[in-house]
């Protein structure tokens, strides 16, 4: 199973997309779905692996409520920590040192551990041919740094950057600020800068646009397949441009 993650700054469109390549590319599978796959075929706990197998939706509330409390949850993330144990490692030092300027650093742990967990079971499942990830390690790199990031923590990026599990394609949203602002305050920020002034949100995005692009260089240097698009366009162009360049 090959990994596709989404990367762009806060509504630049990455949940639209991701939505629709895996509707549209062959043998592509999200990660909630391929972690309700692989709990409905071979998840430990009882009432989740019933539930997965009787919701048939990862969308569906009674699902996410019976995952969130299952021991299948748990056991993956002691299982990715064993595997890649430099990825909370870098994870917890970067945080550590941003404890005085970051916001909300609870919400952004508890969705990497999150993560962690959804992308071992997926991964152990090994349902379809491509796994598409919106929100996945590399877009986890922009939330841990976006805040009021300056180049003295390049190498602390750079090490969480090199710890995480690679993707074999990477696609990057390029979208103005102005426009994913207006999208923010039709559709409601994060609770990480909810409160923030538009000055301040202004500040956010700019900082989270600097590590987007820092991001994306990093692995794109290390090998990872980058693929640059325009996400002011239609979707349905985006989703024929990814599909005709990750075939060629």
């Amino acid at each position: 199973m090959k990994v596709l993650e989404l990367l762009g700054v806060p509504g630049s469109g990455k949940t639209t997309l991701a939505r629709e390549l895996t509707r549209s590319l062959p043998g592509a599978v999200s990660l909630e779905e391929a972690v309700r796959l692989a709990l409905g075929a071979r998840g430990e706990d009882r009432l989740a692996r019933a539930v997965a197998n009787a919701t048939r939706s990862e969308g569906g509330r009674l699902w996410k409520m019976v995952y969130a409390r299952s021991t299948d949850r748990f056991s993956a993330l002691v299982r990715f920590v064993a595997a890649n144990p430099g990825v909370l490692s870098t994870f917890l030092s970067a945080q550590e040192t941003r404890v005085g300027r970051d916001r909300r650093q609870d919400l952004v742990l508890g969705w990497t551990l999150n993560l962690m967990a959804r992308y071992q079971l997926a991964k152990e499942g090994g349902r379809g041919d491509w796994l598409v990830v919106d929100e996945g390690f590399a877009q986890r790199g922009v939330a841990l740094f976006a805040h009021g990031y300056d180049g003295s923590e390049r190498s602390a990026l750079d090490a969480y950057l090199a710890s995480i599990p690679r993707a074999e394609a990477v696609v990057a949203l390029d979208v103005p600020l102005d426009v994913c602002a207006d999208r923010l305050d039709r559709r409601d920020w994060s609770e990480r800068v909810r409160d923030l002034d538009p000055p301040g949100r202004r500040r956010f995005l700019e900082s989270a646009n600097d590590v987007m692009r820092l991001v994306a260089g990093q692995l794109e240097s290390e090998g990872t397949r980058v693929i640059w698009v325009d996400g002011t366009t239609s979707v349905a162009d985006l989703v024929a441009l990814v599909a005709a360049t990750l075939a060629t």
